[in-house]
Formats: structure tokens, C-alpha cells, sequence
């Protein structure tokens, strides 16, 4: 058994898991925690991590900094995902970072992304399947990942994430009729393409004999289901493999919709920080279950943290979660 923290620096929440790690695939979760800090805010055009951003960043890595040292995390595995990647003064941002906290973050491609996270995400999976389609909604990104069982056939990474729609189209509170079409016209066409790639691999549409199941990960479709299941308070247990048809998600977009901002947070289930960026997030879920066909989304708290534990080698090395064709 082995104790590590791993933490994502995302465009918009940075996370961290400490766990216990048992080589065979088992981990046993010691601590979870998430807080938004809009890495990404005001990034684009120039594609710069503003000051504000970066403190308020820093200011909980130093505090997840003295949870791992508490917890006597044997190894600290930090990546940056699209924001970082992205951004013109990402160096700067991860030397500060590990000046002032004795964070190291490793900036990951969106393919890495894709596959760690895929790993993650099929953990905690109570159905039969033959393939699963997994789709990640980040802040500055969104990933597509195939696997046929537990093996990748097919990754995908998209610049289609929830800060940039939100900071570049949605700007009326509650967003206008025009504002939200036009988003969707973007999303779709991104969307679109991703299906096209797919198609040209050969891998859609799916095979009518095979089991196809889509997953959603990471905040827009946990908060849909802590928004279905009328949630007080978030119970991991409970979003993880909740069930949401595209029906009852176009429900809980148009109430939310026309609501203004600060009356959505009221809603149960509705995080702190999340009570903008759920529309264009439910926007690109509804996208992409209409672009592939499926009237079911199962939504999994799972994923690129747990995936980042389980590629986590001896040797102190991220190492490749799946076999690929």
C-alpha cells in the first residue's frame, strides 16, 4: 500500500485526491477536495493566467499542500490540463507554483488527459457493456474517449470548455434566446467533427449487436444529477451511475436557463461557482448525446485523479492506463 495525493489544476476547479493505493487496480480514498478558482478567467484572446487567477489558485494549492504533508502522502503527482497547456505564461505560473507551495505540476496533453481519465472513469462502472463512450467537460477542453471494454480504440480532444463559452457568448443574465442558439450552433459543429473523425476510423455508427453506453465525468454531469436527485448536500455515492435521460436533462436546462444566476445557486444540487458554466455545460451534454445517438447519460464521479493514482508506476513515472490498437 501506497499513500498519494494527485491533484489537477483545471481551467476552472482544482481537485485533490489522497488515497491509498494497493497494486491491482484498488484504491481506497482518504481525503476529496474541489474548489473553484477560475484558472481560466479572462484567458482568451492573449492566453494569459491573469494575477488574480494565479493567486487565488496558489492560495489553495498552499492549503492542499498541508493536507498532503498531514497525511503523509508517500508521492504528489500534479497536472495542469488545458489552461496550462494553453497559456503563454504557464512557466512563470508553474515555477511560482512550486516556489510557494513545493507543488511540481506537469503539464499533460489533452490525449493524456483523455486516457488517464478514461481509466478512472470505468472504475466504479455497475453495468455490462461492450463499448463506453466517455466525455469529459472541462473548463477550457472537453476529451471524447472510446474503449471497447477496458481498451482505448479512440481518443479525442476538442478546445470546447465551459469558461470560454461562457466568458465569450453567454453574457446577459440569464443568457438571451440568441445568445444560447448561437452557442449551440458552435457546440454542435465541434462536436460534429469529432463524429466525423469517428466515422473515418470506421467506429461509427456503433454495431447494432453491441452494447454501446455513454459516461459523462467531471463537474457539468455530477451537478445534473446532484440537480435531478435534489441534492442538499452531494453524495458521491449517490451521482455515481445516476441515470439521466436527454428528456430529463433538456428539462433541467430550460428551467435553468431562464433563470437568473444567483436565483439558480438556490436550486438543491447547484455548486457554488458552477451557476453559469452549467448552461453551456448542459449544452455540450445534450450535443454530444444528440451528434452520437443516445437517449441515456450514466454519470460517474471518477476520473482523471483516480486515473492519475492508478497509472502511477514504482518507478515514480505516469505510465500508459491502456492497451491501444
Amino acid at each position: 500500500m501506497k499513500r498519494i495525493a494527485a491533484i489537477d489544476v483545471g481551467t476552472n476547479t482544482v481537485r485533490l485526491l489522497i488515497a491509498d493505493y494497493e497494486t491491482g487496480n484498488k484504491i481506497f480514498p482518504v481525503m476529496r477536495k474541489e474548489v473553484i478558482t477560475r484558472l481560466g478567467e479572462n484567458f482568451f484572446p492573449q492566453k494569459i493566467i491573469a494575477p488574480a487567477a494565479r493567486e487565488r489558485t496558489i492560495a489553495v494549492l498552499r492549503d492542499y499542500n498541508q493536507l498532503i504533508t498531514e497525511s503523509k502522502a508517500e508521492k504528489v503527482i500534479a497536472v495542469g490540463t488545458s489552461v496550462i497547456r494553453e497559456s503563454a505564461n504557464s512557466a512563470s505560473f508553474i515555477e511560482e507554483v512550486k516556489n510557494q507551495t513545493g507543488i511540481e505540476i506537469i503539464p499533460i496533453p489533452g490525449e493524456t488527459e483523455a486516457k488517464i481519465s478514461g481509466h478512472g472513469a470505468l472504475l466504479p462502472v455497475n453495468c455490462y457493456y461492450d463499448r463506453a463512450l466517455i466525455f469529459d467537460i472541462g473548463g477550457g477542453s472537453t476529451e471524447f474517449i472510446l474503449t471497447q471494454k477496458t481498451t482505448i480504440v479512440k481518443l479525442e480532444s476538442i478546445s470546447l470548455g465551459v469558461v470560454y463559452l461562457t466568458e465569450k457568448y453567454l453574457l446577459y443574465n440569464p443568457p438571451t434566446w440568441e445568445e444560447l442558439d448561437r452557442t449551440e450552433k458552435v457546440v454542435k459543429e465541434k462536436i460534429l467533427k469529432v463524429r466525423e473523425n469517428f466515422q473515418s476510423a470506421n467506429l461509427y455508427p456503433f454495431k447494432s449487436d453491441e452494447e454501446v453506453i455513454l459516461i459523462g465525468i467531471a463537474g457539468t454531469p455530477t451537478t445534473i444529477a446532484a440537480i435531478d436527485l435534489k441534492l442538499t448536500q452531494y453524495d458521491r455515492e449517490r451521482v455515481t451511475n445516476h441515470l439521466l435521460k436527454l428528456s430529463r436533462i433538456k428539462e433541467i436546462f430550460h428551467k435553468l436557463a431562464t433563470l437568473k444566476s444567483e436565483e439558480r445557486i438556490k436550486l438543491p444540487g447547484l455548486q457554488k461557482g458552477r451557476e453559469d458554466l452549467i448552461i453551456p455545460g448542459i449544452i455540450i451534454t445534450v450535443a454530444v448525446m444528440e451528434t452520437f445517438g443516445f437517449s441515456q447519460l450514466r454519470v460517474i464521479d471518477s476520473g482523471l485523479l483516480e486515473g492519475l493514482i492508478l497509472s502511477y508506476s514504482s518507478s515514480g513515472r505516469l505510465i500508459s492506463c491502456f492497451s491501444s490498437r
